[in-house]
């Protein structure tokens, strides 16, 4: 049985990756602010744990839990995102960069000496792009994170450790599904501007991240996967050109 630890366990892409892990056999230690029910009925075994990411010391004291009951582990997944009251360029920086880099500092402790071994970051596109509706921290961290990813990649390989980052597009999860569906127009808005036609959904990006965290991955490190339906390669006048019927 595979040991799969997932960083921001509770919603969103998150949950559908615990569930994902859980559907295929995983034992799998979901990790959040507090707990969650996961859909399905998949034969493997979940370890719920509670952990605030922006608790230097509570993610040190965690790491030194998991090695002192030996845990050791095959995948890790990074789900995380600041979501705190305080000061968003410290949280941000906190949560999707300093306790992604606690983890990847004790690589060599968590994982299993041998066997198909890998960690996942989630990103944004505004781990590449800018755009409205986030603020510069947002920017920032995930860009950081994207970048300390590359450099697990290069620095852990010789461990036998896979690193790789998934960049989903807009996706249609349970908290948003409703409002999503339920918007005609901007349901339309994506089904024209998205070279596949469609939105994404929180499955959809949960497929790739299993896929990367699995032997059929075993010569995949470094790399940004985006999970976009296709939409990253319109060139952005064809793409204006098109929304204004030019």
């Amino acid at each position: 049985m595979n040991t799969s630890l997932v960083i921001g366990a509770t919603k969103g892409l998150g949950r559908e990756v615990v569930a994902k892990f859980l559907s295929r056999g995983d034992r799998v230690i979901a990790v959040g602010r507090g707990t969650a029910s996961y859909p399905g009925d998949g034969t493997g075994q979940l370890d719920q744990r509670s952990v605030d990411l922006a608790d230097a010391a509570a993610v040190d004291g965690f790491i030194a839990s998991l090695c002192a009951e030996n845990v050791r582990l095959n995948y890790l997944v990074f789900c995380q995102r600041y979501r705190g009251q305080g000061d968003p360029w410290a949280g941000e920086l906190d949560v999707s960069v300093r306790a992604t880099r606690q983890f990847i500092d004790k690589a060599k402790e968590l994982f299993a000496p041998t066997g198909d071994r890998g960690m996942v970051s989630v990103s944004s596109v505004f781990g590449d792009f800018v755009g409205e509706g986030q603020p510069a921290s947002y920017h920032v961290g995930k860009a950081a994170a994207n970048h300390l990813m590359r450099h697990a990649a290069v620095n852990l390989g010789r461990n036998g450790i896979r690193s790789n980052t998934v960049t989903p597009f807009t996706f249609l999860k349970e908290e948003s599904c409703e409002f999503y569906l339920a918007n005609d127009k901007l349901m339309k808005l994506y089904e024209g501007i998205v070279p596949l036609g469609r939105m994404g959904s929180a499955a959809d990006s949960a497929n790739v991240i299993a896929f990367l965290c699995s032997p059929e991955a075993a010569y995949v490190t470094g790399q940004n996967i985006y999970v976009d339906g296709g939409l990253s390669l319109v060139w952005p006048e064809t793409l204006a050109r098109k929304l204004q019927s030019l």
